[in-house]
């Protein structure tokens, strides 16, 4: 029987389906010998450790989207082969991305505290809140999320506006620098892949681009924005919403 490595959590139907084929380990106690297989998370990844503890490994399983959180180099020199499961997500990634936007467009965390803490019987009305229609929404990475994010905001009539390495053949206006879209931008959302070519790549100048009446939303890695920039244009209100 197979010996698979299972770091992080799964589902029970997953391990069910799993331990009829193979035989399942966790970290804390595995014969690294005999473990040919990983399955794991974009969140838990794979350490270097692992990777070197395990001679006979020979592929790495990721059960969500993106593998940047295993050395893909170190990897590829021991011969493992690694695979995740793009599209799987893709409607509901960019679901979570809209509904975030609305949530920061319609105050709806603050509204809702507001209306159970029943501050409302003494001061009156809460904030106004902002429409969502005829934004300029900037898409950070326009791959099959960001073109479904841009498909479920068409109801809103946006004007959308995409940033990435090369200019891609999509019926929207392309930015070869972050800065400049951000400028232009109502909204930011950022649907990038993580790694190193994209870390902090939201920083405090693209940030304050956006602006005290910008939002921005992330749906990609965290380590795509630069949070102590983000915390501290939001503490000093030039970032209006995130």
């Amino acid at each position: 029987m197979t010996d698979l490595l299972q770091i992080g959590e799964i589902t029970d139907v997953m391990r069910d389906q799993l331990a009829r084929e193979v035989a399942i380990h966790r970290t804390d106690n595995y014969p690294a010998d005999k473990i040919t297989h990983i399955i794991t998370t974009g969140a838990d990844g794979v350490s270097p450790e692992i990777l070197n503890d395990l001679p006979n490994l020979q592929a790495v399983s990721f059960c969500s989207v993106g593998y940047d959180a295993i050395d893909i180099g170190a990897a590829i020199a021991k011969g493992v082969v690694v695979s995740h499961t793009p599209n799987v997500l893709n409607a509901e990634v960019a679901s979570k991305a809209v509904m975030l936007a609305l949530m920061c467009h319609r105050n709806a965390l603050h509204d809702d505290d507001w209306a159970r803490s029943g501050r409302w019987l003494s001061t009156g009305f809460a904030p106004f809140s902002r429409t969502m229609e005829n934004q300029t929404i900037g898409i950070l990475g326009p791959g099959r999320i960001g073109q479904a994010i841009a498909d479920k905001l068409a109801p809103w009539t946006p004007t959308i506006v995409y940033h990435t390495r090369t200019k891609k053949d999509v019926p929207y206006t392309y930015f070869d620098n972050l800065v400049d879209m951000a400028t232009v931008c109502d909204v930011l959302i950022c649907v990038t892949p993580g790694g190193k070519a994209t870390d902090k790549i939201v920083n405090a100048e693209v940030i304050n681009a956006l602006g005290s009446q910008g939002t921005l939303i992330n749906v990609s890695r965290g380590s795509v924005v630069d949070e102590p920039a983000l915390i501290s244009a939001l503490m000093d209100k030039r970032l209006g919403w995130a």
